[in-house]
């Protein structure tokens, strides 16, 4: 449902800048006759209901309306890109497919997350407007059916010369204005006692109505007030329709009956309205709508010209069609992915130690010096390393996008590496960076102009924790069975008890334990919050300083049918329980 609402709220954000230029083409066509003022609200009443449009080079929006959400919930951050290099092998060595493996899964794309904050608002108000557009939707069916029920006492009228074959009209006490009420055979319904002139008049108007479905226009606009209606915007737009209709079909009248019927038409209008109501959902109505406003158009009203209709009619499509189509393929997208695949190709060059290629990316050879710990030369070869920790895995977010527009073309960006042991084990290296478009003329191209690396070893705070693995908005850990950590554990914990008196494996052999060691954590204690008899436990880890983290583990050997541990892949190796982080229950706490 949260879903549902941040779509919502893309789509009336979309319809707000829709509602203010049609707003601002109305008071430009304030001489113009009203059927186009009219017929504009049908693409605000498009953006309000329809969650998706055709992609065109040709649109008046700046921005489409799954961005615009994206933008408002996300905090302006880009997708999070993940990407993993070579898998170690049984003895925790690599198994040499890193490049291509690396690139193929730096591909794949995490859905750009929302900070918690904005997580819990949209959490806490999607059910608030469900409620609201449920409790609208209910009280507007209800009086629908008082309504219906109040009018089942009205008589049907015999009009003579002015009736129509198949058409319904209706008279009763009770009323103070003609309106027209029902979807598949709609009726008219008229106050007792009207003049035959007042009659002749109401008939007209209740008809163009008719004609036009405008009692079925005014229902569906209806629903996107209901749908949006935490918009104030949306309501204003609703009542604007209303008085757009009303003076529209006053013109149609005065088309067909003449202008020499304009005073008369004035005056029965004045005597059959009825003081205002505020919005509802009631049926189209001959009194309805600004009267002040109505009885001025009426009276000046005159004729258009057909060469100056069809030349604003023209324009007006041209506009309209402008606003309803998305904008596609724009230069701020492709800038976009062109930066998010720099950053990419970055990482992945950062995880397979392609020490000439990392300082090729940098803006020059002593920025990559100050920027990069590891950076060596040997023979005219940049190497970045030979031991361990490898960083292996990686996530990118790019924090801020700089524009270019008066400023310097790139961003920033905060890339976190997954740096491992042949233990294996394996800590977290942050990196922040900072990258821009160097060069001149079509030379030009993304290279990095600073950056700085943390090495998050050592986490003793809560907060500490999260800036290593609250990424966009989610936890985000290494997957050590994925990865092929399990069977490097098992077969390292069984060399230990051959080759060594000790074991250095024995961390992963209860929750706690596994818990402090995988995720690095120091200056605290662990205790078990909650032990199930199918091998998951919760691990609770308390810091010096007070704060504390709840750590789902499981215990990666653990078969349900036996009830005790198993050895992996049914081979030769012995087994031993070895706790492993619970990823999928990760989100539940």
């Amino acid at each position: 449902m949260t879903e549902i609402f941040e779509t919502i709220i893309g789509m009336s954000l979309t319809a707000v800048y829709c509602i203010g230029v049609v707003i601002v083409l109305r008071l430009l066509l304030r001489k113009q006759a009203k059927l186009f003022s009219y017929l504009l609200w049908g693409v605000v009443l498009f953006r309000l209901l329809c969650p998706f449009s055709i992609p065109s080079s040709y649109s008046l929006l700046r921005m489409d309306p799954a961005v615009v959400s994206e933008r408002v919930f996300s905090g302006g951050q880009q997708a999070v890109w993940q990407g993993k290099g070579y898998l170690p092998d049984a003895n925790g060595e690599a198994d040499g497919n890193g490049s291509a493996e690396a690139e193929a899964a730096s591909l794949r794309v995490v859905k750009a997350q929302k900070t918690g904050m904005v997580q819990g608002i949209l959490a806490m108000c999607a059910p608030i407007w469900l409620i609201g557009m449920a409790a609208m939707l209910g009280y507007s069916v209800w009086t629908a059916g008082r309504l219906r029920r109040f009018l089942s006492k009205a008589q049907p009228v015999e009009l003579g010369d002015e009736g129509r074959e198949k058409e319904s009209v209706f008279e009763m006490n009770g009323i103070a204005t003609p309106f027209v009420f029902g979807v598949v055979r709609p009726r008219i319904y008229l106050p007792a006692h009207l003049q035959p002139q007042e009659r002749r008049y109401v008939l007209a108007h209740e008809r163009v109505h008719i004609a036009r479905k405008d009692y079925l226009i005014k229902l569906i606009f209806w629903g996107a007030v209901c749908l949006h209606w935490f918009n104030p915007l949306v309501w204003l737009s609703f009542k604007l329709m209303e008085g757009d209709m009303e003076m529209s079909c006053d013109e149609m009248v005065l088309k067909r009956l003449g202008e020499e019927v304009k005073q008369d038409y004035s005056r029965a209008l004045l005597a059959l309205s009825c003081e205002e109501a505020g919005l509802h959902a009631s049926p189209v109505a001959f009194g309805e709508g600004r009267l002040k406003d109505r009885i001025r158009n009426i009276l000046s009203y005159q004729k258009g010209r057909i060469a100056t209709a069809a030349v604003t009619a023209v324009l007006l499509c041209v506009l309209a069609a402008g606003l309803m189509l998305n904008p596609a393929g724009n230069r701020r997208t492709k800038e976009t992915g062109e930066k998010l695949s720099f950053l990419n190709t970055y990482a992945n060059a950062y995880c397979e130690r392609n020490g000439d290629k990392i300082v090729s990316m940098y803006a020059d050879e002593e920025t990559a010096y100050q920027s990069l710990p590891y950076l060596d030369k040997v023979e005219g070869t940049y190497t970045f390393g030979l031991s361990s920790p490898w960083p292996n895995e990686f996530r990118v977010v790019m924090t801020e996008e700089l524009t270019g527009d008066g400023g310097e073309d790139g961003g920033l960006a905060e890339i976190w590496y997954y740096a491992w042991t042949s233990d294996p084990h394996v800590t977290v290296w942050k990196e922040n960076l900072r990258f821009a478009r160097i060069g001149s003329g079509g030379e030009q191209d993304y290279r990095v102009t600073g950056s700085s690396l943390q090495y998050l070893d050592s986490i003793s705070t809560s907060a500490a924790f999260d800036e290593a693995y609250l990424i966009a908005g989610e936890y985000q850990f290494t997957d050590y069975e994925e990865r092929g950590f399990l069977e490097s554990i098992q077969f390292q914990s069984e060399y230990d008890r051959e080759n060594r008196e000790d074991d250095r494996n024995v961390v992963y052999r209860s929750p706690e334990t596994a818990a402090v060691w995988i995720f690095n954590l120091t200056d605290g204690s662990a205790e078990i919050v909650s032990a199930d008899s199918d091998g998951k436990a919760i691990v609770r880890y308390t810091f010096a300083d007070g704060s504390s983290v709840v750590l789902p583990m499981y215990n990666a050997c653990y078969d349900k049918n036996t009830e005790s541990s198993e050895t992996a892949d049914g081979g030769d190796v012995t087994s031993e329980d070895v706790w492993l982080p619970d990823l999928a229950a990760w989100r539940d706490y």
